[in-house]
């Protein structure tokens, strides 16, 4: 069992590290579905291409909106859309 910070983090077990190829530095992808929440490894691969841009944006995305746009990105690529 694993302890959360105050800051919301706790230490992921060297083996599933090991397994998931994860090294410092690395970009993860954290989602909640019906309550669990999985962690997914993302690669250039996964944040490479097109992003989409939501409907009511230009091209100016701010951060957070570019944060979003990553986000969902990496949310179509976790449920096998493209």
């Amino acid at each position: 069992m694993h302890k959360l910070t105050t800051k919301r983090q706790v230490t992921i077990p060297q083996s599933i590290c090991q397994k998931l190829g994860l090294k410092p530095g690395d970009f993860i992808q954290v989602f909640e579905r019906d309550g669990v929440a999985h962690l997914v490894k993302m690669t250039s691969d996964d944040l490479s291409g097109t992003i989409k841009l939501p409907d009511d944006s230009d091209l100016h995305l701010t951060p957070e909106g570019t944060k979003k746009a990553i986000k969902d990105k990496a949310a179509r690529k976790f449920r096998g859309e493209s």
